[in-house]
């Protein structure tokens, strides 16, 4: 943990996330000036104890500045409830989990995983609701025991009902599973 602004190296940080939006890189291609920085507020970030500082928000425009040619940029420590909290825990850390799944090791990565606004809300933003039903419904033991129901598969999250659950393989391809 630390204080203030920091520069960090970009590729330096972990992932959180595992697609970026196309609309919201356009919007941030509009103001981005890689000579001037003063528009551009630090990206938080936050030490879930994997050995690396976590982007928690700001993937977009942490893209944008490497891309633009920047190494370092500015980060604050992220101490927000959304993140600290025991489920931001576990979601965060589920979300690490997701980009190791999929080999994003840092930002560069994220460069060929650009998605539409429409794909982004059923892919990424459903994703992490799905995630959410899952975490705050069930215990660490229940998901133990569904990850038995397809132990070659990965659980990622459920319905709102928890009558449904989410699996997917390593090429993310989803298969769902009705609870009886």
């Amino acid at each position: 943990m630390f204080s203030g602004i920091k520069y960090i190296t970009i590729t330096n940080l972990g992932l959180s996330q595992i697609y970026l939006n196309e609309k919201k890189l356009l919007n941030i291609e509009k103001w981005f000036k890689p000579n001037d920085l003063s528009n551009f507020s630090p990206i938080p970030v936050h030490d879930f104890g994997n050995g690396r500082l976590t982007i928690t928000d700001g993937h977009s425009r942490a893209f944008i500045a490497h891309k633009h040619g920047l190494e370092k940029i500015p980060v604050l420590y992220d101490t927000d409830d959304i993140v600290t909290s025991q489920i931001g825990q576990l979601l965060y850390k589920n979300d690490i989990i997701w980009c190791e799944r999929f080999n994003l090791n840092d930002i560069r990565d994220l460069g060929s995983r650009i998605i539409t606004n429409e794909e982004y809300q059923t892919l990424w933003i459903g994703r992490c609701d799905k995630s959410y039903n899952l975490l705050t419904q069930t215990t660490a033991k229940q998901r133990a025991d569904f990850n038995l129901l397809h132990p070659n598969l990965f659980l990622f999250g459920s319905n709102e009902n928890l009558d449904t659950l989410f699996f997917e393989d390593k090429a993310g391809e989803v298969f769902k599973y009705l609870i009886k």
